[in-house]
């Protein structure tokens, strides 16, 4: 009885290492090719960034949020492209790499500038990007994408930077 609950234990063990991340970029995939549109976007600075602005008086001008009414507030955006087909494609190649190497947390700034939209049946879910600072938030649909390594900020930097996207990426 041991030996079968001892093998059992192993045999699932063995699975979670083997398949247990494949399965997480399965779903990230699933995510991303189930969406009806993708579209990434250069943003100005937005609330729950650490840099701060103040009026002329000394009071603190509160930055706009990413979302107005669960869509991408239009008045931050500065650059947008909608992706289609092998640029999707790619984006999910970045996005769903198998995690190598160290991980890369928030050093302390947070200064979005990049977001990437999934819209699927009118909802709108998001990653907002820090390049700066190797960091970033989403939506809570999208909270267990696998944490970047170095190589993936690399890579998703590039891959904004090889579709014209210029600004806060200087």
């Amino acid at each position: 009885m041991r030996q079968i609950q001892l093998t059992s234990i192993i045999t699932l063990l063995i699975f979670n290492l083997t398949f247990g991340q494949s399965i997480k970029e399965q779903w990230l995939i699933n995510k991303f090719r189930d969406a009806d549109s993708i579209v990434l976007v250069s943003h100005d600075l937005v609330f729950g960034s650490t840099d701060v602005a103040f009026d002329n008086g000394g009071k603190i001008i509160p930055f706009p949020n990413l979302l107005n009414s669960g869509r991408p507030n239009e008045s931050i955006i500065k650059e947008q492209q909608l992706i289609k087909g092998k640029q999707v494609d790619l984006l999910i190649r970045i996005m769903s790499r198998t995690f190598k190497g160290s991980a890369i947390s928030q050093g302390g700034c947070f200064v979005p500038r990049q977001a990437i939209f999934l819209f699927k049946d009118g909802r709108t879910s998001f990653v907002d990007i820090c390049f700066h600072c190797n960091s970033y938030k989403t939506s809570d649909d999208l909270i267990d994408i696998p944490p970047f390594d170095s190589y993936r900020w690399k890579k998703l930097k590039k891959y904004f930077m090889m579709l014209g996207f210029k600004y806060g990426l200087e």
